[in-house]
């Protein structure tokens, strides 16, 4: 029986077991694995440290789950303050910001990651196709399409100039 997979392009390893989505212990196949971007001056490469801004901690360790398995380093700061923190010392590359985070506090984490970290990327979670412009996110992801969106949401922002 042949175990149905999720593609995900961009990656060494394109082929992803659903069952590591849905968290029924699946193998780590992607470990430790940098994404390449082009740029005028050659290729350079990206670190795959993503950090997570949510209100409903269950949902960020659902989708740091997701992408531990394809092989990004994910970090959950557990308040606002620990995500400043985190964005200071910059150590991330893309930051996922939730729709279920107040806007104040999404606009508060998106300035500051501009100021602080010029080079890093933003995605923002949301409900609908409709988002806050101010925000302006290198990528979104509508929350209802799961996991699968949000790989190729940070996907598509390492890949943007």
């Amino acid at each position: 029986m042949q175990v149905p997979s999720l593609n995900v392009e961009g990656t060494t390893d394109t082929s992803v077991p659903i069952s590591a989505i849905s968290g029924e212990g699946a193998e780590k196949r992607a470990s430790g694995r940098e994404l390449k971007k082009e740029t005028r001056s050659g290729s350079r490469k990206l670190r795959n440290r993503v950090m997570i801004v949510g209100r409903i901690r269950e949902l960020a360790l659902y989708r740091a789950e997701v992408l531990k398995h394809l092989g990004f380093q994910v970090s959950i700061p557990q308040s606002k303050e620990e995500a400043l923190d985190i964005i200071r010392s910059d150590g991330f590359d893309v930051a996922v910001l939730s729709y279920t985070l107040p806007s104040t506090v999404v606009q508060e984490i998106a300035d500051e990651v501009r100021e602080h970290c010029p080079d890093c990327r933003i995605v923002s979670i949301a409900e609908t196709s409709r988002f806050d412009r101010r925000i302006a996110p290198d990528a979104v992801a509508l929350a209802e399409e799961g996991p699968p969106a949000l790989v190729a949401a940070i996907q598509k922002a390492m890949q943007a100039d």
